[in-house]
């Protein structure tokens, strides 16, 4: 820093070995901590950060405030929560950063009432295994032992689940990569260097934003004033925001939860009593029940396809419903379980000789209430009458005025007095849900897979 501010501000800082503040040798001190005194007079200890960028960054805007009080750091590798017995103690100094509400806990350490740095609390979690995944739905837990913001989540929650902490973070991660727990609750920076950051069927949410602190032992109190004013000067003269930008720019693109829409909108082409303009139909009915245990509100919108497509491409809707795998193309991702199956689509008739016309691709004319599934059964040298409803269609067939209707079996007629001739020009074929390719979409295709599966089969 500034040797002017050193000889302004610290004029009357003095350090003398033996004073409260220093790091003193004595037979009570943990073996692998003892220190000389030549040691002791110059030097803090701490238990060394974690790696990466975050506590990179912390343990250098504090060496370099340090530094300007002629004070040296050195660091121990210890365990969280030894690490905090030992600062409690005052056998090391104190803590390099941790959450507001340290020194309530341990109430020999002091905080520097000034904010280092920022990081959120996430929870990142396998919806396959629990669903819409919020800490209240949780069957089990991991995190790093000693975090104390994990432990204010399981109070404020009241979570009463088996919760596993280990000591190192690699073991989090092992848990979570085995499937051996549901969900693990890790700091921001703890989870972008971390191998389960490039999994992409996992969903993150930001539990709390925390700002953290430096905490020193209460017989270094007196070193506080003047570490305060360092901070302040290095914050007045754009050190530590240098520094932040240097560390920050290592870490990649900030966390930004991924939370469940609302309204949840499915769109659909039209399919008689399965997807109807009024949000009456079978398949609309399935969708409504899948979504009951975690979709707040859900609404429905009924089109065609290229329409429905435009909508969750556009976000203006989430998901494709009852859509055939090949009509889905590289903008979407569809559940790995089937939504429901269609059913198979029949060429009526009331002679065979009409049927036997249309399948030797004789001109014939034919009505279709359906969709553009249906236009593709046809030979391409039929008449197509297109018809508002498939009753519409089933009357001009009793009418004579076409050879034959193209529909579903469920879409017959009440009135018709003897049985039309048939021909199934598709088997059953399953039906999906589909999601626009994105961060988004996948945390739905997890929801709605684990739904499937879990639920009751149809008759």
């Amino acid at each position: 820093m500034i040797n002017l501010f050193r000889a302004i501000v610290f004029s009357t800082l003095f350090f003398v070995s033996g004073q409260p503040h220093a790091q003193q040798s004595s037979s009570n001190l943990s073996t692998d901590l003892k220190l000389d005194d030549e040691q002791t007079t110059q030097t803090l200890v701490f238990r060394a950060p974690q790696d990466g960028p975050l506590p990179e960054l912390v343990q250098s805007i504090l060496e370099e405030a340090y530094a300007e009080l002629n004070i040296k750091l050195r660091y121990e590798s210890l365990p969280r929560l030894r690490g905090e017995q030992l600062a409690s103690e005052g056998i090391i100094a104190g803590e390099l950063g941790r959450i507001p509400g340290l020194s309530e806990q341990l109430t020999n350490l002091i905080r520097v009432d000034f904010p280092i740095y920022e990081f959120s609390l996430l929870l990142i979690a396998d919806p396959s295994q629990c669903g819409v995944c919020t800490p209240d739905k949780l069957s089990n837990l991991a995190y790093l032992s000693g975090l104390r913001a994990g432990d204010e989540v399981v109070d404020s929650y009241q979570l009463d689940i088996p919760i596993a902490k280990p000591i190192k973070l690699e073991q989090v991660i092992k848990l979570m990569d085995a499937g051996r727990v549901e969900a693990a609750l890790m700091a921001d920076f703890q989870y972008r260097g971390s191998a389960l950051h490039d999994r992409d069927d996992l969903i993150v949410y930001e539990i709390k934003r925390y700002q953290g602190y430096h905490y020193l032992h209460k017989k270094h109190a007196d070193l506080i004033p003047d570490l305060l004013s360092t901070l302040k000067l290095m914050q007045a003269t754009g050190r530590i925001t240098a520094l932040r930008e240097t560390y920050q720019s290592k870490i990649a693109r900030p966390i930004t939860p991924v939370r469940i829409p609302n309204p949840l909108i499915g769109a659909s082409a039209l399919m008689p009593r399965q997807t109807e303009m009024d949000g009456e139909g079978s398949l609309w009915q399935r969708f409504i029940e899948l979504t009951a245990d975690w979709a707040e509100q859900v609404e429905t919108e009924t089109s065609n396809w290229p329409r429905a497509k435009q909508l969750v491409d556009s976000g203006k809707a989430q998901v494709l419903v009852g859509i055939r795998e090949e009509q889905i193309d590289q903008r979407f991702i569809k559940t790995e379980h089937a939504f429901a199956r269609s059913a198979p689509v029949y060429l009526f008739s009331k002679t065979q000789v009409a049927i036997d016309d249309t399948l030797d691709h004789k001109n014939v004319s034919l009505c279709v209430a359906g969709g553009d599934y249906q236009h593709s059964l046809l030979p391409s040298n039929a008449n197509i009458y297109t018809a508002n409803t498939s009753l519409d269609c089933f009357a001009l067939l009793d009418m004579g005025r076409v050879a034959g209707v193209v529909d579903y079996a469920a879409n017959l007629p009440d009135w018709m007095e003897t049985p039309y001739e048939r021909y199934a020009l598709s088997d059953e074929v399953p039906l999906y849900l589909a999601f626009k390719d994105n961060a988004q979409g996948q945390l739905l295709r997890s929801l709605f897979d684990k739904a499937i599966k879990n639920a009751i089969p149809r008759p």
